[in-house]
């Protein structure tokens, strides 16, 4: 089974991103990979990786041209905030 990811995307105000395209790169030259989705009205993102992943690997998301992490993928929610 994989992990089920979730991003919240918050504005510099803290208000929610709504239809804003979230990539996660997950780190590894042989098990690594990329996931994206869009944000849904109330700025959450979901995802679900695949179930070789182990839960200290380690990601990083983007959205707008920002990055943020890394994140171990254990840790299943994240919340970023825009700069």
């Amino acid at each position: 089974m994989g992990h089920y990811l979730n991003v919240q995307a918050l504005d510099k105000k803290g208000n929610p991103l709504k239809g804003t395209k979230v990539k996660i790169d997950i780190a590894g030259i042989f098990k690594g990979g990329t996931l994206e989705n869009y944000t849904d009205s109330n700025g959450h993102a979901e995802f679900e990786t695949a179930a070789n992943y182990e839960s200290s690997r380690k990601l990083n998301i983007y959205l707008h041209g920002q990055s943020f992490g890394p994140y171990e993928i254990g840790g299943g929610s994240y919340t970023v905030t825009l700069k």
